[in-house]
């Protein structure tokens, strides 16, 4: 039986706004409508701690334009991931890892509470041409 040591989160999260944005695949502000485990982690045939994450896409910076989107992470800090809750609103930076669509702590996401000013920032990158 093979087990894995338990580690902390180990990365190292964007330093600007910018990076973020440079980073992800897809940048946008949602709201959880539901929160999933794999089907196969469900009925037990592997334990990858990953749960499926729905949102309501209501802002959109980066990313294929779309009305919903799902995301894979953990919901611990320890395996990276971020710890959402159903019904709430997140600034979310994602990540294509492992085909998986992925967020987590790494990438930049946040709470919207704690989000405004990035926000802000994103809008103004984003009526900036790039250089």
């Amino acid at each position: 039986m093979h087990t894995e040591s338990a580690r902390g989160c180990s990365c190292s999260a964007p330093r600007t706004t910018a990076e973020a944005l440079k980073r992800s695949t897809a940048v946008f502000k949602g709201k959880v409508i539901k929160i999933s485990v794999p089907s196969l982690d469900w009925i037990g045939l592997t334990r990858t701690g990953a749960h499926r994450v729905k949102f309501e896409i209501l802002k959109q910076w980066k990313g294929p334009s779309a009305e919903t989107a799902v995301i894979v992470t953990r919901l611990t800090g320890e395996g990276c991931g971020f710890p959402f809750e159903e019904q709430k609103e997140y600034l979310v930076y994602v990540v294509d890892e492992q085909k998986h669509i992925q967020s987590g702590i790494c990438t930049g996401t946040k709470s919207i509470a704690d989000a405004e000013a990035e926000m802000e920032e994103l809008d103004e990158l984003e009526l900036t041409p790039n250089k």
